[in-house]
């Protein structure tokens, strides 16, 4: 029998009593040992969690002991690399640990994104005890003349449709939308404009 041989076999056996745990199990719980070097259940772990999703529909046993597998081989080939590693293997390596850190960090950031329920929750923190103030909706004629303004007036109290004479005489760009100016608060408008505002009755 070759050495490999010996390697794998002694591997396999030892992986054989993995599962009979004698206390409760946790990330530090050695599940095999490759000739001395120990795998645990939070190496399995992380392996699982770095499967493409379609090896997850695998029943547990499954998938435990192709797991445990995988990570008894890798452990039996890693050993038999010579220590110290070359200057070239050693360079591979640490690019490899630096492209897991910079993945593993825009993976932290993406997580951390800002989301409109996060946004929302600092805003209530921060103004959900202010009151907002007055609202007030109103719509306007714009004319160049008082006395157009007058002529429009009677003709509003003769029961013209305000929306209709706004979009057929005012000059201003709220015309076409029936003279709507929409919800404001104090302080949007020019004085005059708020001060009569403030005079009206609803309706």
């Amino acid at each position: 029998m070759s050495r490999r041989t010996k390697l794998w076999a002694a591997a396999c056996v030892l992986a054989l009593a993995g599962p009979a745990f004698s206390q409760e199990p946790g990330a530090d719980t050695v599940v095999a040992t490759v000739n001395g070097t120990d795998i645990t259940l939070g190496h399995m772990i992380a392996l699982r969690e770095a499967l493409p999703a379609q090896y997850l529909s695998l029943d547990d046993k499954t998938l435990f002991d192709g797991i445990l597998e995988q990570l008894i081989q890798q452990t039996a080939l890693a050993q038999q690399v010579p220590e110290p590693l070359s200057r070239r293997n050693a360079l591979s390596l640490d690019n490899q640990r630096l492209a897991f850190l910079s993945n593993e960090a825009l993976n932290t950031i993406a997580d951390a994104a800002v989301t409109d329920e996060a946004l929302q929750a600092l805003y209530d923190e921060r103004y959900g005890a202010v009151d907002p103030g007055t609202e007030y909706h109103a719509a306007h004629i714009l004319v160049a003349t008082e006395d157009e303004a007058k002529a429009i007036r009677a003709e509003l109290d003769g029961g013209a449709d305000f929306a209709t004479l706004a979009a057929e005489k005012s000059t201003g760009p709220s015309g076409p939308n029936g003279g709507d100016l929409g919800w404001f608060g104090l302080g949007m408008m020019v004085k005059p404009f708020e001060d009569a505002v403030l005079l009206l009755q609803p309706g």
